[in-house]
């Protein structure tokens, strides 16, 4: 008698299954979609796409690093294998940006303007915008040539996701020649631009060389300062309420020099760093509590040059991109609280070419693309 041949499938309860998958990488698990039409059922749900985010999301092991390195090169490193001597070949991956789209433009154009949920937005300079998933390499184009704004070095941009419509929407904001605040957003479930009135907090008139926010909470984040640099302060645009609101500094910085020190997340948290030219050490300010100026706290004073944190690591270590002209290279760093070296990457990242254009962390996600699921039933639908 002939023996049927057993599968997972046939071995496992398919709950067990879902609860194996959720736990597997994003990129493994798009190529493990075409094992059955079972599984490619169950891993392009949006319901698993969804926890499977939730649950990566909250640790940077699964963390993307996206640069731009100069005209033709755009490279992705896995942040959980990066100080992996073993796994060094296939840390860094090199990727094609989506340049099909406008096949005349260089990609030089490009910046990075943040990232939302797996989803990259990227900058082309001549007024159009690209959302861009890495792991997919769908992209979608958002022209603004018909809104009359200043140069591009002036406006500043925002990404989100507001959980309470379902939209991921792109932010502009700007001042106009006549100095009057102007606000518009984007919505890729709608396909369509909204002109905004929100105004501004007062004496809030200024924004940092940062052009891009950061998107935590529901909300955008920019850096901002005031025209006499003695109310600094982060500005927040809530994309539920569509309204802005104002964290403020921590009071040993307030009326520092504004370019000195520039806001980033880290391990959930707002923080701010700035480089000490005279001490040659970095000092990196965390937000322990969400809106609480009194829980900033120096977290950090990691010495030995110029370095940018990018994410944490177990919880408490900083991962972090390292300057080191003399040798002309740009190589990750990971310190702990006390400010010791831990770890480095095994090469530097790119040997004798320390400069880029642009980067950005994320965490690679199964969401349909967005614009793509307007027909899912949700509980909570409403218009823009």
């Amino acid at each position: 008698m002939e023996r049927k041949h057993m599968g997972m499938n046939d071995i496992l309860p398919l709950e067990l299954i879902h609860r194996i998958l959720l736990r597997v990488p994003a990129g493994d698990l798009f190529r493990l979609r075409f094992i059955s039409k079972l599984w490619h059922s169950l891993i392009s749900h949006p319901d698993f796409a969804e926890s499977h985010y939730d649950l990566n999301s909250a640790t940077s092991s699964h963390s993307h690093f996206f640069l731009l390195k100069n005209c033709t090169n755009a490279w992705c490193v896995q942040l959980d294998t990066l100080f992996d001597v073993a796994a060094a070949p296939t840390t860094h991956k090199k990727v094609s940006l989506p340049s099909r789209e406008m096949p005349s433009f260089s990609c030089s154009l490009f910046r990075t303007m943040g990232s939302c949920r797996g989803f990259v937005l990227l900058d082309k300079k001549l007024d159009f915008l690209v959302i861009w998933n890495p792991l997919t390499g769908s992209s979608k184009t958002i022209s603004y040539s018909h809104i009359k704004v200043p140069r591009y070095d002036l406006i500043r941009y925002g990404f989100g996701f507001d959980a309470s419509r379902d939209h991921y929407l792109i932010v502009l904001s700007w001042h106009d020649d006549y100095n009057q605040h102007r606000l518009v957003c984007f919505s890729l479930r709608t396909n369509s631009w909204i002109n905004l009135d929100a105004s501004l907090p007062k004496y809030m008139s200024r924004w940092k060389y940062q052009l891009f926010g950061w998107f935590l909470h529901g909300a955008i984040h920019w850096l901002c300062y005031s025209r006499d640099y003695i109310d600094d302060g982060i500005l927040i645009f809530d994309l539920k309420e569509r309204s802005f609101s104002k964290i403020s500094m921590p009071q040993q910085l307030v009326g520092d020099y504004p370019i000195t020190f520039t806001l980033t997340i880290l391990g959930g948290c707002l923080a701010l760093y700035l480089y000490d030219h005279d001490n040659h050490k970095t000092e990196i300010w965390v937000m322990k509590e969400y809106k609480v100026p009194s829980s900033w706290i120096l977290m950090y004073e990691i010495p030995y040059g110029n370095n940018v944190p990018i994410c944490m690591s177990n919880g408490s270590d900083i991962i972090g991109l390292n300057y080191t002209p003399r040798y002309y290279w740009l190589r990750f760093v990971k310190y702990n609280v006390s400010g010791e070296l831990l770890n480095y990457s095994p090469r530097p990242l790119f040997e004798s070419d320390y400069f880029y254009r642009s980067f950005c962390v994320y965490t690679e996600s199964l969401f349909p693309f967005p614009g793509d699921n307007k027909d899912r039933d949700k509980k909570n639908k409403t218009g823009m």
